[in-house]
């Protein structure tokens, strides 16, 4: 019965950020971008403060600014959004060890990769050039040609415990909360990220006002909680493989375009998760 509630307001809280979304499209013509470019990182949730009645806190951030260590958003991350928290995650909105303070609620850049026409990855996309509503351009309601309510804007994900990690985990649960940097990597491929080969990040999820994958963003190569797959990504954050990801038994909950909040099972078709990340590649929408 907990889990019950607490999943209910997991969804309540994404219901929050879709509001917030529309409010935010309604008064600027476009929804949130994901961030700007580099150094200029300040994240989709970070946009939505002033719509969730977050104001003081909003003013607090420079959208335009970097995150700069003992600047003014660097200040601002170390505020807790309880909004930007799913009440089943354990970890209560902050990586142990931290003095920020993260989220649950990630926004989508799309597939994350494009294909090739046999269907193996092609390429891994930049978050720049994400094909999900959440890149670098700000995305207008027409812009999602695919229909808003067939489009995911934003899912779940779940925060680092803070442990180092040494080697490839195999435990399940540290699995799920790991983040590989992929060596050398400015173009990491699905091999690489399988190889286990660099650096462990135990900070999953650290802060809401980053907008990095291991952050703020994820994608749909993955499968909502992918068994016995890690997230991983280059040295700079900018491109890899995030997946959704929750406490919660059998699925994540995730917010669809339209507003509308729904729970997607683990064992969802992949192609038609895929589908659903993108904002206009002209699918044929599946079950998800």
């Amino acid at each position: 019965m907990r889990e019950a509630a607490a999943r209910m307001k997991c969804s309540n809280n994404l219901k929050q950020l879709g509001l917030a979304m529309h409010n935010h499209e309604s008064a600027l013509g476009v929804f949130p971008q994901g961030r700007n470019a580099y150094p200029q990182v300040v994240s989709a949730p970070a946009r939505l403060l002033a719509y969730v009645e977050q104001d003081n806190l909003q003013r607090l951030v420079d959208p335009n600014g970097t995150l700069a260590v003992g600047g003014q958003n660097d200040t601002a991350g170390k505020n807790r959004v309880g909004l930007l928290v799913c009440p089943s995650d354990p970890q209560n909105g902050q990586v142990p060890g931290s003095v920020y303070f993260g989220t649950n609620y990630v926004a989508c850049n799309g597939t994350g990769v494009t294909f090739d026409a046999t269907g193996n990855v092609a390429a891994f996309l930049k978050i720049g050039e994400g094909n999900g509503v959440f890149a670098q351009t700000p995305t207008r309601i027409g812009d999602i040609t695919d229909g808003t309510s067939n489009t995911v804007a934003f899912s779940e994900s779940l925060l680092g415990n803070g442990a180092a990690i040494s080697a490839p985990p195999s435990d399940p649960q540290t699995v799920r909360l790991a983040v590989l940097e992929v060596s050398g990597g400015n173009d990491p491929t699905p091999a690489d990220c399988n190889s286990g080969n660099g650096t462990w990040n135990p900070r999953r999820g650290e802060q809401w006002i980053n907008g990095h994958y291991g952050n703020t963003l994820y994608n749909h190569y993955y499968g909502p909680n992918p068994s016995g797959r890690w997230d991983c990504g280059n040295g700079s954050h900018n491109k890899g493989l995030a997946a959704a990801r929750s406490a919660h038994t059998g699925g994540v909950n995730a917010l669809l375009c339209d507003g509308s909040v729904r729970f997607v099972r683990d064992t969802v078709d992949l192609a038609a998760w895929r589908a659903a990340s993108t904002r206009a590649s002209g699918e044929v929408p599946g079950e998800f």
